[in-house]
């Protein structure tokens, strides 16, 4: 059995019932209100300002969630609502591509949650420990949010029943539209048969953050299994083995690697070494590369290039085959 992993590869008064909004830019921009059934159509990458008027509750489901549905045309579609005073109440789904089943993944602030005692005592807290119960529900506190929705350039539908909110229906809208790229990360080269790289270049300027979903077929039995990143800003023609482990005139900015580790320890894989890169100009090309010491095998990737907007909620997913 060989073990299949994906790396995701994180406000104006106004009138008939529209809020107000304060984001940390203290620009004004007047606050949508969501409803107990929000959705919200688009057919560009954007940002907008949302407003709950009553506490709300999803299901915790990471796959098949019966609250959060996306739909339309497309590659990589993602959406994320995070609380605008910072607090930490947050939703993210995430329609995965084809190559990665093209499942929808949700996660955000589950509720009831971990309860941490210091030990050996609260005046010397060597460390913490922690009890993590099983979560019943995503919970989003009344208050406003901010929304960040990244599609491939095509229209999309995006539902989320909103349990305990009283408004019973509403149609959001992207307010700014931000600039993002997607592309597909091919296979590159082969290093013996043990690594496979992978890895892309666009002429995207300006990115505030690139982030990667990768999935390959890795050996659990394997003594050695390994993943790395690595991001390039070459003005021509990248060199051979560009995404290779060495990343030869790149900046690596990720590596993982797990030695004789029985595949009970190792449930995720991979899925735990989510790739964000977060530069200032951003780089033109992205990739990496896997290493099986029984041999890889690249299922796909893609990039997504992303200018003027965070996007921290991408979340691991994995499978067994």
């Amino acid at each position: 059995m060989r073990r299949r992993t994906a790396l995701v590869l994180a406000a104006a008064t106004a009138a008939a019932g529209a809020a107000v909004a304060v984001p940390a830019s203290a620009r004004l921009v007047a606050a949508e209100p969501a409803g107990a059934l929000t959705t919200i159509v688009t057919s560009a990458s954007g940002t907008a300002e949302i407003v709950l008027y009553d506490d709300a509750t999803l299901s915790p489901l990471s796959l098949h969630n019966p609250d959060v549905s996306i739909s339309g045309a497309g590659r990589l579609v993602a959406f994320e609502l995070t609380r605008a005073d910072g607090t930490g109440d947050e939703l993210y789904g995430v329609r995965m591509p084809s190559f990665a089943q093209g499942e929808v993944a949700v996660g955000g602030a589950t509720t009831p949650t971990a309860t941490c005692t210091p030990w050996p005592t609260a005046q010397i807290p060597v460390q913490e420990q922690c009890s993590t119960p099983h979560p019943t529900s995503i919970r989003l506190h009344e208050g406003y949010y901010h929304l960040v929705v990244v599609t491939d350039g095509k229209p999309v539908r995006i539902s989320l029943r909103l349990h305990g909110e009283q408004r019973r229906s509403a149609q959001l809208h992207v307010q700014k539209q931000i600039h993002t790229l997607e592309a597909n990360l091919p296979e590159r080269e082969t290093v013996g048969s043990t690594t496979v790289s992978y890895g892309n270049e666009v002429g995207f300027q300006g990115a505030t953050q690139v982030l990667t979903l990768v999935d390959a077929r890795l050996h659990p039995a394997a003594t050695m299994r390994a993943a790395s990143g690595c991001a390039r800003d070459d003005s021509g023609a990248p060199p051979p083995y560009a995404y290779s482990p060495a990343c030869p005139g790149g900046e690596t900015t990720g590596f993982t690697y797990l030695v004789d580790t029985p595949v009970d320890q190792v449930a995720g894989f991979g899925a735990g070494t989510v790739l964000f890169f977060l530069t200032n100009g951003g780089p033109t090309g992205i990739g990496g590369s896997f290493m099986d010491s029984d041999g890889p095998t690249y299922v796909g990737g893609i990039g997504v290039w992303i200018a003027g907007a965070s996007f921290s909620g991408a979340m691991p997913f994995s499978s067994v085959t």
